[in-house]
């Protein structure tokens, strides 16, 4: 076997190896693979246009199950955003996975609201308690126009 293939092969078992362990997007995989195998430079793009034609390796589908697995966890659409991009997703993948105006932010967002007040939101009347819960739901990456919009409804 040529030099090459077995370098290739290798490349492409190792890229599997953490790809059977969970999604990663192509930047990610490319990154993981270089701090592995440093001098194998040349050989990294052509392994992982290969795990793309095979469907092994999707930036659409990593996106997708990334801001479905962070959503459950509360993380509102700004914070998953900036994460996307640092794992090197592009913009038209990201805005069209985040779909900003769906319902279901809106629904994370009064779940999570639900889960820092123990159910009992605080009145109006409590101006410290709404900006701490206000802050929080910030920090969660909730934008202030759909805190806000929340917070009308309470």
């Amino acid at each position: 076997m040529s030099s090459n293939k077995a370098i290739s092969l290798t490349l492409r078992r190792a890229a599997m190896d953490l790809l059977a362990r969970r999604e990663h997007s192509r930047a990610e995989l490319l990154d993981k693979l270089q701090r592995k195998f440093p001098e194998n430079l040349e050989a990294f793009t052509q392994v992982l246009d290969q795990l793309a034609l095979d469907g092994l390796l999707d930036d659409v589908r990593f996106t997708e199950a990334y801001i479905r697995y962070r959503r459950a966890r509360g993380v509102g659409p700004l914070l998953i955003r900036q994460e996307l991009r640092q794992k090197g997703i592009d913009g038209v993948t990201l805005e069209a996975a985040l779909d900003l105006q769906s319902d279901d932010w809106h629904e994370s967002l009064l779940a999570l609201m639900d889960k820092k007040t123990h159910g009992t939101v605080p009145p109006k009347s409590d101006a410290r308690a709404r900006q701490k819960l206000y802050r929080a739901l910030l920090a969660k990456g909730y934008s202030s126009a759909m805190i806000a919009r929340a917070f009308l409804r309470l």
